[in-house]
């Protein structure tokens, strides 16, 4: 395997000041250990092996460091770059394995001493342990969810139903009552500017520095009301007094265009990270419908009493809670998508909602942020 310097040291081959020093304190830490005997020709120390599988970098009384753990503990210490080659006899590789070495060696003298039965050092050991296998499952879903065949098919399946949707630029204009929203109506049909109005007027003051500018908007994501009068308008159109759930509004509609689905290309790392959330998220809910969890009383008023369990059913905030953070989706999976809820969104160009894909056969779920590797 060629050395790759370029990906460790800078231009003119010299290595950075923090890798120097790391180096400088290995060399100090080899000649100590080879003032206690523990050197190449020491009784019980370090040697030179040539392992039958080439993929094990060092074994410590028998027991395996292999050439994969030395990596990603590179890569977790900064010694390397995530994906970047590190061959076996660069200075950083040499550098992440005198540090597994060391781990190990400490490691099994906590054992010789016992340490591994203290209560707060078994509770540690327990929780690492708990972290590996939650991960195993996790790597599990994101297999399924990054399947080529799945996202594929998950993707025809939606654009087929999402086909063409039409988009409406609109301003709005906000009010408390019907009464003012008609008195700047006769205003507007004196000749007044619909963004003077709204910057002088709207109660959406996020909207009205910008005279009311929306943006563009998929005509069926527009809330009852706003929906049904701005498909009646044309293009130039100011419709109103319209009421919804946070007051009455006067619209304009400044243009029309029509959209379709974008490419897989484009959306398969959304697919892909919808896929994690909806298996990550069915399973919780599985597990959590048979398993028996129990919070601490102590907290808020109205919070359980002593020894009172929680069932899944009875955690509406915390449902609440995993369905808004559910990843959106770059386009409404339907047609016309997900209506609106009270109102007219206020940012100019807001996020469509995520939309209600068909589940897949396996499906999959989210990839948990990695912890550090050595606990």
């Amino acid at each position: 395997m060629a050395h790759t310097d370029g990906d460790l040291k800078p231009r003119g081959g010299r290595l950075s000041s923090g890798l120097r020093a790391a180096l400088a304190l290995i060399a100090l830490g080899a000649a100590a250990l080879a003032g206690c005997g523990l050197g190449e020709q020491g009784g019980g120390g370090a040697r030179r092996t040539q392992f039958e599988d080439t993929f094990i970098a060092a074994k410590i009384n028998g027991r395996p460091i292999y050439n994969e753990d030395v990596r990603a503990y590179a890569v977790q210490r900064g010694y390397a770059q995530e994906g970047a080659e590190l061959p076996t006899d660069s200075d950083a590789f040499h550098l992440a394995l005198d540090a597994l070495i060391e781990r190990r060696l400490f490691a099994m003298e906590a054992e010789s001493r016992g340490l591994d039965r203290d209560p707060e050092v078994r509770r540690d050991i327990e929780l690492a342990r708990e972290r590996i296998l939650a991960d195993a499952v996790y790597r599990e879903i994101d297999e399924r969810a990054t399947d080529s065949a799945t996202v594929e098919r998950l993707y025809r399946e939606n654009a087929r139903r999402l086909g063409e949707a039409q988009e409406v630029q609109l301003r709005h204009i906000q009010f408390d009552t019907r009464e003012a929203a008609s008195a700047a109506r006769r205003r507007l049909n004196d000749g007044e500017r619909f963004e003077a109005l709204a910057f002088e007027l709207s109660r959406d003051r996020e909207t009205a520095a910008e005279g009311g500018e929306l943006g563009w908007r998929l005509a069926a994501d527009l809330v009852d009301g706003i929906r049904q009068a701005v498909d009646n308008g044309r293009v130039s159109d100011v419709v109103g007094p319209v009421q919804t759930e946070v007051g009455w509004h006067l619209v304009q509609i400044l243009d029309r265009r029509q959209r379709g689905a974008a490419s897989l290309a484009a959306l398969r790392p959304q697919i892909e990270q919808f896929q994690r959330f909806e298996e990550a998220s069915r399973l919780r809910e599985r597990l959590e419908a048979t398993a028996r969890i129990e919070l601490a009383a102590e907290g808020p008023a109205g919070a359980p009493a002593e020894g009172e369990a929680i069932e899944p059913a009875e955690r509406p905030e915390g449902q609440a809670r995993r369905r808004q953070e559910r990843p959106p989706f770059p386009f409404p999976m339907g047609p016309g998508g997900v209506a609106g809820g009270g109102g007219v969104a206020p940012t100019p160009e807001p996020e469509p909602p995520a939309p209600e894909l068909t589940p897949a056969p396996t499906a999959p779920a989210p990839t948990p942020p990695a912890d550090e590797r050595d606990t």
